[in-house]
């Protein structure tokens, strides 16, 4: 009868538990409250994007992918973080992404007049940096919606170097070796407009965060575009997202152009202060 009372008590502790806790996931509001206080937010992300790229010279052009597990294996320093700050309807955000990635590959030639084929391998650095930064404007302010239009611009780097490149004959003798950094910089600042918010689900905690904007640069052949959706939950001191993120380039310089698509889930941590 003892043992029956105790397994009785532990029961309606835990179940007086779980209920405390679902009643306060309950009350907490995933919502911003929009007052003339200042209120900030800091968000450290995970983005692990596949990548399609095509480069375009004069009327030739190459198109390239590589999946996320590709992009993981060669990953190497990355910065993905996010500011804003808001007072009253009005407020500022600033969004950076910066990642590096290395690749190395290998193939065999013919050469015609010379001694049948030689072997050539390489190493190279991929590093890209795009920053946003925008004012916003709250635009809707509901129980279930909550959305910011936004006016800004996006800087985009786009870093390709070849470290090493070697030639060797069937032999494995070094025919021709090159060391160094050459490097082709593909960069941009492009106005961009668009808005960002989140919808409540019920009165839960969960909300769905989403996010687009578009932008051109000057010229016919510069612009960019991103867009985020996916579902998170709310805590006293702030939230976690998993999220679909995509975002897209056109790069020009004086020897061509190319075309970059990122996209991929993203994992972000929000902390309010």
């Amino acid at each position: 009868m003892k043992t029956n009372t105790q397994t009785i008590k532990s029961i309606v502790v835990t179940a007086l538990l779980v209920i405390g806790i679902s009643a306060q996931a309950q009350t907490i509001n995933p919502m911003p409250t929009v007052s003339d206080d200042w209120r900030f937010s800091g968000t450290i992300s995970a983005w692990a994007p596949a990548t399609w790229v095509t480069d375009t010279i004069k009327n030739r052009s190459v198109t390239s992918d590589s999946s996320i597990s590709q992009n993981i294996d060669g990953a190497g320093p990355m910065a993905m973080f996010s500011l804003e700050a808001h007072k009253g309807n009005w407020g500022v955000m600033g969004d950076l992404v910066y990642w590096q990635s290395t690749g190395s590959g290998s193939s065999v030639h013919t050469l015609r007049g010379k001694d049948s084929y030689f072997y050539s391998g390489y190493n190279a650095t991929m590093k890209q940096t795009m920053f946003t930064a925008a004012a916003t404007y709250t635009a809707l302010n509901t129980p279930t919606v909550y959305l910011d239009g936004l006016l800004g611009a996006r800087y985009i780097s786009s870093t390709t170097s070849i470290v090493d490149a070697q030639r060797l004959d069937l032999n494995g003798r070094v025919v021709d070796s090159r060391a160094g950094n050459p490097s082709r910089v593909n960069q941009t600042t492009d106005p961009v407009i668009g808005f960002k918010g989140r919808a409540r689900i019920y009165d839960t905690s969960w909300f769905v965060p989403f996010y687009a904007d578009a932008g051109k640069g000057p010229g016919s052949n510069n612009g960019t575009w991103q867009a985020l959706l996916g579902i998170g939950d709310a805590f006293s001191w702030g939230d976690v997202t998993l999220a679909y993120r995509a975002m897209g380039f056109h790069l020009k310089d004086n020897a061509g152009s190319t075309n970059w698509t990122n996209a991929g889930p993203q994992l972000s941590a929000t902390i309010n202060f």
